[in-house]
């Protein structure tokens, strides 16, 4: 199912929220653009509550760095908590429209990854539904690869040299490649005469989010005669989640579905689950090499590894995990212990990461440099830690 909603910004000025809530499903608002608050965020917030309407939240993005980034991340956070009723999602939105990023140095495209997934991460933390707003081209270019985040993706069919509009069939070409599709910029609705960006989501974290609509199913599995069990997916799951909590591989539950994508699923979708192969995933290994461990919120492979004192390769490897940068709350990890070294035994040090930590202030702490801490703890990047990420010193 799809739903629809505009989103909307301070260019649009004094809208008619409510003339609009009766033919959308959601609505989405600037917060920021960098530093500047949008200045009807706060009137359309309200209005869209009245409205019980559920809503989300982005900040046009003018980091050039991560610590920027983290900047930007809190101070939508911040606002967000502000709100009586919280957004059901936050957003970082990619691009350079005005010409900001190549103007003061365009970061590099890993360096534009990194402040996503710092800005996403930061949201999650505050325990927010993250996305990452860009254009189809941006994806394809100068943030491939970036899977760690949903995203919401603005691509705009077109007819005869014009955009389709409201024309346009949620069923179409970006429908199973993102979690909401910005399909067109010449939106028509009515109460407002001008152009509206309009989108299609295609995930209930819309609706389902901080208690704006209805409850959430239970989601025990229960009997099914067939010979498998059924699962009904709750707000944030995805199919390796559910397999990890299961003790089933989510390849096995997507076959069963029919399910071609294992990120397109929904809230209150009732998934079965083979039976034979259900196993459960928390009980400790039998194996005396082996322990497991269940993935908290904030946690990293690389913390995870540093914990155990063994490498996030070897983590990702023994569970086969193709991108160590997705692990979800919930997920029944798999440690080889056999021959790992641990760190209290060795006399290593130790040190858990706080908010607003840098390598480099750890590192002149404890009198060494943020090179070694980093080469100790097989983090590529110095500029991305996580608050409880243990670390070697």
């Amino acid at each position: 199912m799809a739903y629809k909603g505009p989103d909307i910004s301070a260019w649009q000025g004094d809208i008619d929220i409510k003339a609009l809530s009766s033919q959308v499903d959601f609505f989405i608002f600037r917060a920021y653009a960098g530093k500047s608050k949008d200045s009807k965020v706060d009137r359309n917030v309200k209005l869209a509550i009245e409205c019980g309407k559920p809503y989300g939240l982005y900040i046009y993005s003018y980091a050039l760095n991560t610590a920027q980034a983290k900047e930007e991340a809190q101070r939508m956070i911040d606002l967000a908590n502000s709100y009586s009723v919280k957004p059901a999602f936050l957003c970082i939105d990619m691009e350079d429209a005005d010409g900001y990023k190549r103007k003061y140095g365009m970061p590099s495209n890993q360096l534009l990854k990194d402040i996503c997934t710092v800005e996403g991460e930061t949201f999650e933390n505050a325990g927010y539904y993250a996305m990452v707003y860009a254009s189809s081209s941006w994806f394809n270019n100068q943030l491939k690869g970036l899977t760690r985040f949903d995203k919401w993706v603005a691509h705009w069919p077109v007819s005869n040299g014009k955009q389709k509009g409201m024309a346009t069939s949620p069923d179409g070409e970006n429908a199973n490649n993102c979690g909401i599709w910005q399909f067109t910029s010449d939106g028509r609705l009515n109460g407002y005469n001008g152009r509206l960006d309009m989108n299609y989501a295609y995930k209930d974290f819309v609706l389902n989010r901080n208690g704006n609509t209805n409850p959430i199913p239970d989601s025990t599995p229960v009997p099914n005669p067939s010979g498998s069990s059924t699962y009904t997916v709750k707000s944030g799951d995805c199919l390796s989640k559910i397999g990890s909590n299961l003790g089933v591989n989510w390849k096995d539950i997507a076959n069963i579905n029919g399910i071609s994508s294992p990120y397109i699923i929904y809230v209150g979708q009732v998934l079965k689950i083979p039976e034979e192969k259900t196993t459960p995933s928390a009980t400790p290994s039998n194996n005396a090499n082996s322990t497991t461990y269940t993935v908290k919120s904030g946690d990293t492979l690389s913390g995870i590894a540093s914990k155990f004192g063994t490498t996030y390769q070897k983590i990702a490897a023994d569970n086969g995990i193709t991108n160590p940068n997705i692990i979800h709350p919930g997920q029944v990890l798999k440690i080889d212990v056999a021959n790992n070294t641990n760190t209290a035994q060795n006399n290593t040090k130790t040190y858990i990461v706080k908010a607003g930590d840098t390598l480099s202030g750890i590192a002149a702490k404890y009198g060494t440099t943020y090179q070694e801490i980093a080469r100790k703890n097989g983090i590529a990047n110095p500029n991305i830690i996580h608050p409880g990420q243990v670390l070697k010193i």
